[in-house]
């Protein structure tokens, strides 16, 4: 009798761990530093990490964490494969996704060498500006053919090129210049504050229409407001990116 009662406790153990996972919210962290990477102690760590982690703090929720490549991100998110995460807005992709949290907006530059000021859209005809190949920055400047555009094949290329002046700007997401050009030690060579804003893209955690989760958007929504209007998620940033981050991502720089 004793056996059976043991098992029957085993049995309803392992339903109720079962129940407990299967309310767990499955969100993906994309897999490219500083967002999301597995540091040198194997452990999986990067800014959308800890914002997540930070928002299971907040809500209570139970919510598991993934490393995807970025290429897998969008089709299981439609397919319903995970319930979502933290990405761009996109419009051709709203039809299956809804937005669950405002996170941050990222400003789209180009940013000269120090010797150099952009004052307008017209100044770019003048410069050789590198991007990483493959990068869509704005509809404008990309089909732009007056531009003098170098299409480089990875950031640690960019920097070298802005530091010998090979090129005299760099275009792209002022994060991923921001921490890409403070990796490869050309932060220096580049002026912030003359850089000239193309555009801007917002970041909101996105739940796929498919999840069976989508009745925890107020509380998620509530939540990521929160820890965007305390701070939580710029400390997170500045342990990641250092602080210049917010001078390059900034649109009302002061003379």
């Amino acid at each position: 009798m004793k056996i059976i009662y043991g098992i029957y406790l085993l049995v309803l153990a392992a339903v109720v761990q079962a129940d407990d996972e299967s309310d767990c919210l499955d969100f993906h962290v994309i897999n490219n530093a500083p967002l999301g990477f597995i540091n040198t102690n194997n452990e999986s760590v990067g800014v959308h990490w800890e914002y997540l982690t930070a928002l299971e703090k907040e809500t209570g929720f139970c919510i598991n964490k993934t490393l995807l490549p970025y290429a897998r991100v969008w089709q299981s998110m439609e397919q319903g494969d995970h319930d979502g995460g933290i990405m761009f807005k996109s419009e051709s992709r709203s039809n299956f996704v809804n937005y669950a949290g405002f996170v941050r907006t990222v400003n789209v530059v180009v940013i000269p060498v120090n010797s150099l000021k952009i004052e307008n859209y017209n100044d770019l005809y003048s410069l050789t500006i590198g991007k990483t190949r493959g990068t869509h920055l704005s509809q404008k400047f990309d089909a732009d053919a007056n531009i003098n555009i170098v299409e480089l094949n990875n950031y640690a290329m960019a920097a070298q090129m802005i530091k010998f002046g090979r090129i005299n700007a760099i275009a792209g997401s002022a994060l991923v210049l921001s921490y890409q050009l403070a990796k490869y030690d050309a932060l220096e060579s580049v002026s912030h504050i003359n850089k000239l804003i193309l555009g801007k893209k917002e970041q909101w955690l996105q739940l796929s229409k498919n999840s069976k989760h989508l009745d925890k958007i107020p509380v998620l929504n509530k939540a990521i407001n929160k820890l965007r209007r305390n701070g939580t998620f710029d400390v997170i940033m500045n342990k990641y990116y250092g602080t210049q981050w917010q001078a390059i991502n900034r649109e009302d720089i002061p003379e």
